[in-house]
C-alpha cells in the first residue's frame, strides 16, 4: 500500500461517509460521495459540510501524497445545491507548492458536471510521524471516552 493508500484507509471520516478513490497521485485527487439521506440538511438539499468533506478528502490526498501535511485554511464558496441520490465529487489539485507551504485549488462538481463550489485551501509540511499518536489510542479507534 502506497502513501496515498495510507491516508485513503486511515482516514475514518473518509470510510464513514462512504467516499470512493476516482483518482489519486502527487499533487492532485479526485474522490466521490453519493448524498444519501443522511447527508441532507433541513431543506432536504445536500448539507454544506458534506460539499466540505468531499474536497477536504480530495485536498488531504492531494497534499500527503507529496509530503506529510496538515490543513490549515480552508475557503469554499457554494453556488449551487447538491441533489439527494446525486453523486458529488471533489478535486483538488495543489497550485502552490513551497518549502513552508502549499496551495490548493478545490472544486466540487456534481456527476453531471455541474460546479457545485470552489475554493482554496493551505497545507502545512510537517514531519512524519509528528501527529501519529497524539490522540490518546481511544480516541483514534474508538471515538472519544464516555462519561461512566
Amino acid at each position: 500500500m502506497g502513501r496515498i493508500g495510507e491516508i485513503w484507509e486511515g482516514d475514518r471520516l473518509i470510510q464513514d461517509f462512504g467516499m470512493k478513490l476516482l483518482e489519486a497521485r502527487e499533487g492532485y485527487a479526485k474522490v466521490s460521495v453519493e448524498v444519501k439521506g443522511r447527508f441532507l440538511n433541513a431543506h432536504g438539499i445536500g448539507h454544506g459540510v458534506l460539499l466540505f468533506a468531499v474536497a477536504d478528502a480530495a485536498f488531504a490526498l492531494s497534499v500527503n501524497a507529496v509530503v506529510d501535511a496538515v490543513g490549515v485554511q480552508w475557503s469554499l464558496n457554494v453556488f449551487r445545491a447538491a441533489k439527494p441520490g446525486e453523486e458529488v465529487i471533489g478535486e483538488s489539485k495543489i497550485i502552490h507548492r513551497g518549502r513552508q507551504s502549499m496551495v490548493c485549488e478545490l472544486t466540487v462538481t456534481a456527476g453531471d458536471g455541474r460546479v457545485l463550489a470552489r475554493g482554496q485551501s493551505t497545507a502545512l509540511p510537517v514531519g512524519r510521524g509528528t501527529h501519529a499518536g497524539s490522540a490518546p489510542p481511544d480516541v483514534r479507534k474508538e471515538g472519544p471516552p464516555t462519561a461512566e
